[in-house]
């Protein structure tokens, strides 16, 4: 598969996906969906995806939202799976291919500025993947275009860090070695983007979207099956992951290794 050319507005967003971060996401991606698996159903369950039905599934990343959706929805449905990330939806096709699910189709494209067939979904998904636009208000105004009369658009998206504590721990850690970063300008892409539900509201209202709900979801986050490999995932994944862009091999070793001696209580 052919990656995405880095340009327009959110080639920031289209280079990261497609370097180091999107191969590292391709190639975690079982553990991803074992971390994330039951927030995902329960914002398709918030959904309503039914038989028969047309789904956007926006940021599919390896699509394991896609294969579930389109098992939901039955051979009488279809859906799109778009993502920036060509490693990442090569995972996907592989899996497509495997499941032998020919309702699937994906687009490596940017649902910012896809040219979206007018009114051709009756559901509209995402499982953290649109946290990530330049302008997020132009991205959903894009996508709703999509939206047959009577559509829905369910999403999850991450708190702050400091309510995540998979997020919190790892990089309250990280900071014994590392200087702090700067703080983020308000509404900068990236995990914790819609931390601020009156934020989510006004992004989905100057948008076009109405009957706008928000609701908390409080579940464990699984990191794997045992202590080395829930390590690894920590220095890798989140905002820790980002800290650590270019740290060096022997601080990354430090911070695990601090990981590795308190992460017990978790255990």
């Amino acid at each position: 598969m052919t990656r995405l050319t880095a340009e327009g507005a959110n080639a920031p967003q289209i280079e990261y996906w497609n370097g180091a971060a999107g191969d590292r996401w391709a190639r975690l991606a079982d553990t991803q969906d074992l971390m994330i698996g039951e927030l995902g159903m329960a914002a398709m369950d918030a959904c309503a995806i039914d038989a028969g039905q047309s789904v956007l599934d926006i940021g599919c990343g390896s699509g394991s939202t896609t294969l579930e959706i389109a098992r939901r929805v039955g051979p009488g449905g279809r859906v799109l799976g778009i993502d920036i990330s060509t490693p990442m939806l090569e995972v996907a096709e592989a899996r497509r291919r495997d499941a032998g699910l020919d309702t699937i189709a994906f687009e490596n494209r940017d649902a910012a500025t896809y040219a979206f067939e007018p009114a051709a979904f009756d559901r509209l998904f995402s499982r953290f993947g649109v946290m990530f636009f330049i302008d997020p208000v132009a991205a959903f105004a894009n996508m709703r275009i999509a939206a047959r009369m009577g559509a829905r658009l369910a999403f999850v998206c991450w708190k702050a860090r400091t309510q995540n504590q998979w997020m919190d721990f790892p990089f309250s850690i990280a900071l014994r070695h590392v200087p702090a970063p700067a703080p983020p300008p308000p509404g900068e892409p990236g995990p914790t983007a819609f931390a601020d539900p009156d934020r989510v509201r006004g992004i989905l209202g100057d948008s076009g979207f109405g009957d706008i709900a928000i609701d908390p979801i409080e579940v464990p986050i699984i990191l794997g099956p045992d202590t080395e490999i829930a390590v690894e995932r920590l220095v890798e994944l989140g905002p820790t992951g980002r800290l650590l862009r270019d740290a060096s091999d022997d601080t990354k070793a430090a911070i695990a290794g601090d990981l590795r001696a308190e992460i017990s209580q978790f255990q």
